[in-house]
């Protein structure tokens, strides 16, 4: 039988559509359509029908849950009573809706998007430095000397030697661990050398860490109980070191204590988060939620605002908007396309974090440089180019051994960048929220330091002679990997490009929309020889060079020659930031002539809805895409 729930029902996404408020369906299929968040903490009412009429009623699962709740809460107060403990800090809650809650990963030689990307941006786990308060949109300082302690990361001070081959860092005494899975005491010396060490071991995939040049990962020793010493190499001091290890840089390596790891062993220890931030994760369930619960008495002197928050796993941009529009959210991140109508329908407002990045196709295969120090034979590995000459069937790849196959694919890439229309893609695709990008490293066009050799023309006559001249007048064949996690916007005009190709150039394009998690390891190993969607958000002067020079960790899917990556990769010890920005100039010469990454679009940084319930929130500016800093949050 239907049932109108006439209000009680909020979208949610399925499949090619939603189901809007009021949709009258059987009870069966409003189970099914709920977002699982939301049939286990919503207030849904069900409308059942009894003599023609309509009658509210909660669902028996939301009673109980209810009384559980009630009294969970009674119990806590009367135990708070007797111990004397008031709880947590601040009043209230809050719901933060994110794309993916992944897995709770603390092990530093692993993937730690979770502990460093919402475990640091939400204040559960801490750096070792941390970045001055920045709000965006502007960006946070490289160089180191732009950190103090005074910004309250965990050292409370530290000195570089004079020869620049050690940094010698003292921990604050008195930090404590939250005491999930048992007490766990102060951080110290030997948790800051092991997290370290751990991050840098041979074997870690630790993301924060693949950021960081070989040159500054000899190890950390253990001085005495709270003084530990980095090892550098000589000649290889990097100037951005505390901006790469702080919270502001992309998964930041967070500081985790190595008594649990020990005592809880691996397996217990990866569900057990134990930070020392001002938030406390009381749960952490992979694709699902995260709760939070406020420290209070933090050791930095300040208590969060909000006493409790939850995050929750919400892949769609739809059920997203529609949990804001109900009030069941409070900050989601939503497309440039539809967040204004959601923020003016909400009565609240946007929220930008992040560096603006550059959207487009790294061309994947071309892997023309093997040398490589941090490799177990000196050499990198490149199967998805090997592959790729022998079969003959990827005309964006050049083979450095073959000149004219060189000038061949050269031309190929440059025939699929001029039939991009990024002015199309901003007006029609991004509703305006974009800007026109042809460098790699992330320089605008109105840069004082780009040049016009990089302005790439929208005109597919002189694209299709390209094609005719490298030999392929009817096009080919060609894989294109668009990951279904990456933000719609993006999806949208890759999809839009390749559509192009097909019409303009007689390519024909297959799209994989794989997610970007479960492919990212062929860029670690090399086989990725396929173009796909990727963009990395540089501030001026970074070491950029080390995601497109060989390395045995995660690159963009191409290699430059031995002479750039030469030059590229002097800016992770170069000390003099002029220097640093000239080389990247030099280094995106040679990418538009080789047409290595074919853009499409500078996007804006991830924009947050906010709700109406929260009255201030004052976040930092990060490499990150994820809200941060939930201790500034207040609410009305």
């Amino acid at each position: 039988m239907p049932i109108n729930c006439q209000g009680a029902f909020i979208s949610s996404d399925r499949s090619t559509g939603t189901v809007p408020l009021g949709t009258a369906a059987p009870y069966q299929e409003l189970k099914e359509l709920r977002h699982p968040y939301f049939q286990s903490e919503s207030a849904f009412l069900l409308c059942d029908v009894h003599g023609g009429k309509s009658k509210m009623r909660f669902t028996g699962r939301y009673f109980l849950r209810i009384l559980f709740v009630a009294l969970l809460s009674v119990l806590t107060l009367m135990l708070a009573a007797c111990s004397g403990d008031s709880g947590p800090a601040g009043a209230g809650s809050i719901v933060i809706a994110v794309e993916e809650v992944p897995p709770m990963i603390q092990d530093p030689r692993r993937d730690i998007r979770a502990s460093g990307g919402i475990g640091k941006d939400l204040s559960v786990y801490e750096t070792i430095v941390r970045a001055p308060h920045v709000a965006p949109p502007a960006p946070p300082p490289l160089d180191h000397t732009g950190y103090s302690p005074a910004d309250k990361g965990i050292a409370e001070s530290w000195e570089i030697s004079p020869d620049l081959t050690s940094i010698t860092f003292k921990i604050r005494p008195d930090i404590p661990w939250h005491e999930n899975g048992g007490k766990w005491g102060t951080v110290d010396a030997e948790d800051v050398a092991w997290t370290f060490n751990q991050a840098f071991a041979p074997d870690s995939v630790n993301n924060g860490a693949e950021e960081i040049g070989p040159e500054m990962k000899l190890g950390f020793d253990v001085v005495d109980s709270m003084t530990v010493r980095q090892n550098i190499e000589t000649g290889g001091f990097d100037p951005t070191w505390s901006w790469l290890m702080g919270n502001a840089s992309f998964n930041g390596i967070v500081i985790v204590n190595k008594q649990a790891y020990d005592d809880l062993g691996e397996s217990d220890y990866a569900a057990t988060p134990i930070g020392t931030g001002r938030y406390k994760a009381t749960t952490w369930t992979a694709d699902d939620e995260v709760q939070l619960e406020a420290v209070k008495d933090h050791w930095t002197g300040s208590d969060a605002n909000v006493s409790s928050i939850t995050v929750v796993h919400m892949p769609e941009a739809a059920t997203r908007e529609a949990a804001l529009r109900t009030g069941e959210v409070d900050i989601a991140n939503l497309p440039a396309q539809t967040i204004n109508g959601a923020v003016e329908a909400i009565k609240g407002r946007v929220q930008e974090i992040g560096i603006a990045r550059p959207q487009g196709f790294q061309m994947a295969g071309n892997y023309w440089n093997q040398k490589c120090p941090g490799c177990e034979t000196g050499e990198m590995p490149r199967p998805g180019f090997d592959d790729a000459v022998s079969s003959g069937d990827y005309p964006w790849i050049g083979n450095p051994a073959d000149a004219a196959n060189m000038e061949s694919a050269r031309k190929v890439r440059w025939a699929l960048a001029m039939t991009v229309d990024q002015q199309s893609i901003i007006e029609n695709i991004l509703e305006g929220r974009g800007r026109p990008i042809y460098a790699w490293q992330n320089i605008l066009p109105n840069d004082p330091s780009h040049k016009d050799a990089w302005l790439i023309p929208h005109d597919a006559d002189k694209a299709r002679k390209y094609l005719t001249d490298a030999g392929y007048p009817d096009g080919f064949d060609m894989e294109l990997w668009i990951p279904s996690t990456f933000p719609p916007g993006t999806k949208s005009a890759a999809e839009a490009v390749a559509a192009a190709w097909r019409q303009e150039l007689g390519i024909e394009v297959t799209i994989d929309k794989t997610e970007y998690a479960a492919r990212r390891p062929q860029t670690v190993d090399k086989t990725i020889n396929v173009p796909f969607t990727h963009g990395i958000n540089w501030i001026p002067g970074s070491t950029s060079a080390r995601y497109i020079c060989p390395n045995a960790g995660h690159i963009v899917g191409f290699t430059m020659e031995e002479a750039m990556c030469d030059l590229g990769l002097e800016n992770a010890t170069e000390q003099d930031l002029n220097v640093r920005i000239s080389n990247n100039i030099t280094i995106q010469d040679y990418l538009t002539e080789q047409m290595l990454f074919v853009p499409m679009f500078q996007a804006p940084a991830v924009l947050f809805a906010v709700g109406p319930k929260i009255d201030a929130w004052d976040p930092y500016n990060a490499q990150d895409v994820l809200p941060n800093r939930p201790e500034s949050i207040t609410l009305k």
